[in-house]
């Protein structure tokens, strides 16, 4: 409370009148008469209700927006979660789709390979000239990109 250096006998009866009285919750919940003067002024006790009440506001809406975090996070938590496992399911159906490709995909290569090996058991000097052109191809696009770095 604030000094009084003027009136000091309104200090100690304001601190002696409220120090036993409960405080109500609204400023016009005052029980005396209107013409009716008690230990403390009217303006001090609607001051104080007024604080209260702003009190009473501030914390209900701290409160409220502690709920409403409290709710998003719970959602972004539920979203995320969500997200993670579609991303799992989705990942695992690459997974097995990459692995049935590439079992298709070996199975080819054995084939062409067992193919590979009939036609050079089959035709020995066109396998030796294939395997000839397929170097010298081979051979010449190594080259030009060599030349082509300097």
């Amino acid at each position: 409370m604030e000094s009084n250096s003027i009136n000091p006998q309104t200090e100690t009866a304001d601190a002696r009148g409220n120090a036993g009285q409960q405080y109500s919750d609204s400023a016009w919940s005052d029980s005396r008469e209107p013409g009716q003067r008690g230990q403390t002024s009217q303006t001090g006790d609607g001051a104080g209700a007024a604080m209260r009440r702003a009190g009473e506001d501030a914390d209900n809406f701290v409160r409220k927006a502690a709920d409403s975090t409290q709710d998003y996070l719970q959602s972004a938590i539920a979203k995320a979660s969500a997200a993670a496992q579609t991303g799992k399911a989705y990942a695992h159906d690459a997974v097995n789709a990459a692995g049935k490709r590439i079992d298709s995909m070996k199975g080819q290569a054995a084939d062409l390979r067992e193919r590979g090996l009939q036609f050079a058991a089959a035709e020995p000097m066109k396998a030796v000239a294939f395997a000839a052109a397929g170097g010298a191809v081979v051979t010449a696009v190594l080259l030009s990109f060599m030349r082509g770095r300097r």
